[in-house]
């Protein structure tokens, strides 16, 4: 590699944008969907950088090489290292299938303050359930047959109500990344095993 921690060095990507890659066969949209996954867990949780714009064209696929481009960094920001800490955890209280786990991270975390309603407590507990539904699940995960961000965006009413502080800083950014990855996949409606995604990650993560 010729980028150092002071040179950023780019290359010529050839492919096409994920919006032409809708037709390809369901193995290669499988594996984009996959692969778009990935990135975006290896971004949050091993290099704490992400690049923040979830537009289709912004990731290039290769058919000939069967490689993924990521392009336009001008979007990336860095994240704390407090912040990471408190949200693989929330995320593996999801994974877990652990409401009560998930409230008090998200105390812990800054996403509520503890003295939130009923509803507006179940509401953000049930945003964060729905969002790790494919990490929990033992099977193949078809994003073409579920409704992950209509789910949670039809709780977005209530939390906007009731909600007593606003969410971390570095959540806005992570959360358009991430529903916008899972819109990706299932307008590509890639079919995903992604709880050996996570699990991958978080052993790392706790072995660092």
């Amino acid at each position: 590699s010729l980028s150092t921690k002071n040179v950023l060095t780019t290359a010529f990507f050839d492919g096409i944008t994920l919006d032409q890659a809708v037709n390809q066969d369901q193995e290669t949209r499988d594996f984009i969907g996959r692969s778009v996954l990935e990135i975006c867990l290896l971004e949050l949780f091993k290099f704490k950088a992400m690049q923040t714009d979830p537009n289709w064209s912004n990731f290039l696929f290769n058919p000939s090489t069967k490689t993924i481009g990521l392009i336009d960094f001008g979007a990336s920001r860095y994240f704390s290292p407090n912040f990471i800490d408190n949200y693989i955890k929330i995320i593996r209280a999801s994974a877990d299938n652990n409401p009560e786990g998930i409230k008090d991270l998200s105390v812990k975390c800054g996403f509520l303050t503890g003295y939130e309603t009923r509803e507006m407590t179940d509401a953000h507990v049930n945003a964060v359930m729905i969002l790790g539904e494919g990490f929990r699940s033992e099977d193949i995960f078809d994003f073409g047959a579920q409704n992950t961000t209509k789910g949670i965006h039809k709780l977005i009413p209530v939390m906007l109500k009731h909600r007593l502080t606003p969410p971390p800083e570095d959540s806005y950014s992570l959360h358009r990344k991430m529903s916008g990855a899972f819109l990706l996949c299932s307008k590509l409606r890639s079919r995903v095993h992604c709880k050996p995604l996570f699990e991958s990650v978080w052993k790392e993560y706790n072995s660092s």
